[in-house]
């Protein structure tokens, strides 16, 4: 094994990281939310046990989005992209939330491309935003596999609501 170690100093006050999309301030976002009665499907796929993540995003204790108003149906762990999609249908989701963290042999793009393809063939897609989240997300990673958005380490439930929103008002 090679091991290669670099003489460079780097200061952190001169990295420049592009710009994010500011999150919509918490009124916004639950004054557009509750009058809509927006259901959202939630599980962590395939064989994955991690949920600890996909709580923080939902769960009103860790400032997720159910404090805005959305209804959160977790369906747990390890849970098949099949049945994602059919409780989506079953609850009328407009939104289903994906996380897995376990991503060996890129797994984690075929959950995606498989969720994409399923909400497709059953007549859904149109009717749903398609989000992804785990610590190898990124936002384009998760697009280019046919998710609306990608969300990876740091994402917040404020994250998550403000993107739902707009994308919401986009559609309209």
């Amino acid at each position: 094994m090679l091991f290669r170690s670099l003489d460079v100093a780097i200061r952190i006050a001169d990295l420049r990281l592009p710009p994010g999309e500011a999150p919509l301030p918490d009124e916004e976002i639950e004054a557009w939310v509750r009058p809509r009665g927006i259901h959202v499907v939630a599980a962590t796929v395939g064989e994955d046990e991690h949920s600890v993540g996909l709580h923080e995003i939902l769960d009103l204790k860790h400032g997720g989005i159910e404090k805005y108003g959305f209804h959160c149906h977790d369906l747990g762990t390890s849970v098949p992209i099949e049945r994602v999609v059919d409780a989506a249908r079953e609850t009328g989701a407009r939104v289903v939330l994906i996380s897995t963290i376990v991503t060996h042999a890129n797994v984690h793009e075929a959950h995606m491309r498989r969720l994409h393809r399923l909400a497709e063939e059953r007549g859904l897609r149109g009717d749903l935003l398609l989000v992804a989240g785990g610590t190898q997300i990124t936002d384009a990673g998760a697009r280019a596999c046919g998710m609306d958005a990608g969300f990876g380490r740091g994402a917040r439930g404020r994250d998550v609501a403000s993107f739902l929103v707009r994308a919401w008002r986009a559609r309209a």
